[in-house]
């Protein structure tokens, strides 16, 4: 059969009409998989004119129909699953054959992405029910539904457990009906259907269970009550969790105890030395301070150590990674601590950079800033300091331009703050600013119980730096003891680098002490008794000392523990070797 006289090419006008009148998209291809058959719901759906598609070879103009599979076998399909362009189809193909031979083939599309999507509507709703009825199910606390008549149309698995009713028991029941069988004493169903307000009563059940139930309404779109929502819960399993909760809150304050005293010592390191109540105290308010972003006050004698809080608040905190910027007030003259602190703009002034110049504030943006020696900061100082902390920016000198800030602001000082405010030396509104949480650091005279382990950090890391091996003769240790340390730590470490660098021999003796140092009197404690001790004997013997005072004060190894800074179990096991007599505690 040539191609003049195959029927897919004698479309007569009467077909094409038929072709047009159908909304569903045709196609037909010869068997040469030309295509010759097009309706226009076909062209709409390839979005391209009919007199474009017709003549083309089938694999041009659409994929996936799977004519030609059909031409091939002779053989038609139907309802078969077929998408293009995010629609899909119904198709069914067919064979077109004149006397027997199959001469091509013909496909009709049937839109079904409508139908599709009820369908995956309705598996939606159909998961989403089984979801809800899982979670009801599931509820720790028992569930009980009625309809707008008291009717019971469900109970979950929890309501069982707790009241000891079975299901068939009460679904389809009244719960008028239940109540007059005394089944239970009340309903908080009725009284919520009575009042149409929400209601929560004590429930006696009829095998003794007492509950708590606590009904609510369930309204339509007409303000009708179409179903009570009612919750049970048991009141003797309440009673009980709270004890078990109470059990668990008082293990849960001991636990936090001890990993408290773990991470101070983890968080201190090695470079700060505490063994001392005083400054145990110290650096747990610090610890607790370094997670939030108040000002904090840091007060003592000079010497003491309050940069090395403020620097050890900071690197705890969130800002860790941020800089950490400290000015001492009290060695800039007042003339550059205003450009130091809050910078300046080119040509502020006569011998300014001509750059301008960032302040200590916008440098610390992010971080934190120690104002050092807070009580020297001059009187003009003190107001622009108190509007930075109030209005959170800055401006530098010579600008008008405010520039805001995140700093988290440290101060510290030596002075007695609240004596200069009552002498007009200090703002009072710019002390309770900086006053929102004091830390006190104690002077060392007053925890002499740091001084011993100090001495030996303090040699160890001098030795090291200056490339010396030196030793402690023990009779220097009740003189370093009993001095009163007017310069505190940095007077200390002072005094221990001047031994490790100027003291002649490999032993460290006390002609090798200052004057001041070689002449102290005792302070009237026992002495210790030196004669023939090597130094590790002396620190035991003080340790030994240190460890039975502890015990006697704070009666128990816990407590004596976090006093000394250590471990339970090693004040356990010193305490054994030693011979003394351990109180049985609670918990142990």
């Amino acid at each position: 059969m040539t191609a003049a006289t195959d029927p897919l090419l004698m479309a007569s006008p009467i077909i094409e009409s038929i072709l047009a009148a159908i909304s569903s998209p045709i196609l037909g291809v010869d068997r040469l998989g030309a295509v010759r058959l097009c309706n226009e719901a076909m062209a709409e759906l390839l979005r391209s004119p009919k007199n474009a598609v017709i003549g083309k070879p089938l694999a041009e103009v659409i994929e996936g129909t799977q004519l030609m599979q059909v031409v091939e076998t002779g053989h038609g399909e139907k309802w078969q699953k077929f998408s293009y362009r995010g629609r899909s189809f119904l198709v069914n193909r067919s064979p077109l054959l004149v006397r027997g031979e199959v001469v091509g083939a013909l496909a009709s599309l049937h839109e079904i992405s409508e139908l599709e999507q009820i369908s995956s509507e309705l598996m939606s709703v159909r998961l989403l029910t089984e979801e809800l009825e899982g979670i009801i199910d599931s509820a720790f606390d028992g569930i009980y539904v009625t309809d707008s008549k008291g009717v019971t149309l469900r109970i979950n698995k929890s309501y069982e457990r707790i009241t000891g009713l079975k299901r068939e028991e009460v679904v389809g029941h009244s719960m008028y009906e239940l109540v007059k069988n005394k089944v239970f004493d009340q309903s908080t169903s009725v009284r919520v259907l009575e009042t149409g307000e929400p209601a929560t009563l004590i429930q006696k059940i009829r095998n003794g269970a007492t509950v708590m139930v606590s009904g609510n309404p369930l309204r339509d779109a007409n303000g009708n009550i179409v179903r009570v929502v009612t919750t049970v819960r048991d009141l003797t399993e309440l009673n009980r969790l709270r004890d078990e909760l109470n059990a668990v809150g008082n293990l849960k304050t001991r636990y936090e105890d001890e990993l408290r005293q773990l991470k101070r010592k983890t968080l201190r390191g090695d470079d700060i030395i505490v063994h001392s109540a005083a400054m145990e105290a110290v650096f747990d308010l610090s610890s607790r301070l370094s997670s939030v972003d108040s000002t904090v006050l840091i007060q003592g004698e000079s010497g003491v150590g309050k940069e090395v809080v403020a620097e050890f608040i900071h690197s705890n905190s969130p800002r860790k990674d941020k800089a950490f910027v400290r000015i001492n007030c009290a060695a800039i003259p007042e003339q550059l601590l205003e450009s130091e602190l809050f910078g300046y703009v080119r040509g502020a002034f006569t011998g300014a950079n001509k750059e301008g110049k960032i302040g200590l504030f916008e440098a610390a943006d992010g971080g934190t800033l120690l104002l050092d020696e807070i009580g020297d900061l001059p009187a003009t100082l003190q107001v622009k300091l108190l509007r930075v902390i109030q209005d959170r920016q800055t401006r530098r000198i010579g600008d008008n331009i405010p520039r805001y800030i995140d700093v988290r602001l440290i101060a510290a000082t030596n002075h007695n703050l609240v004596e200069m405010v009552r002498k007009k030396q200090f703002r009072e509104d710019l002390y309770y600013r900086l006053n929102v949480v004091p830390i006190q650091v104690p002077p060392l005279r007053e925890r002499k119980e740091d001084i011993l382990f100090m001495v030996q950090a303090f040699l160890k890391k001098f030795c090291e730096r200056h490339h010396r091996s030196k030793e402690l003769d023990p009779a220097l240790m009740p003189r370093l003891i009993d001095y009163s340390w007017p310069g505190n730590v940095r007077e200390l470490e002072n005094i221990m680098e001047r031994l490790v660098v100027t003291s002649p021999g490999s032993v460290i003796g006390v002609e090798d002490l200052p004057p001041f140092l070689r002449n102290v009197e005792s302070s009237g404690a026992a002495p210790l008794a030196l004669t023939g001790k090597t130094l590790k004997d002396i620190l035991d013997e003080v340790e030994a000392t240190v460890l039975r005072d502890a015990l006697a004060r704070h009666k128990t190894t816990r407590r004596a523990a976090e006093v000394l800074g250590i471990d339970q179990s090693s004040v356990v096991r010193k305490a054994r070797k030693l011979g003394l007599a351990l109180r049985k505690e609670k918990g142990a």
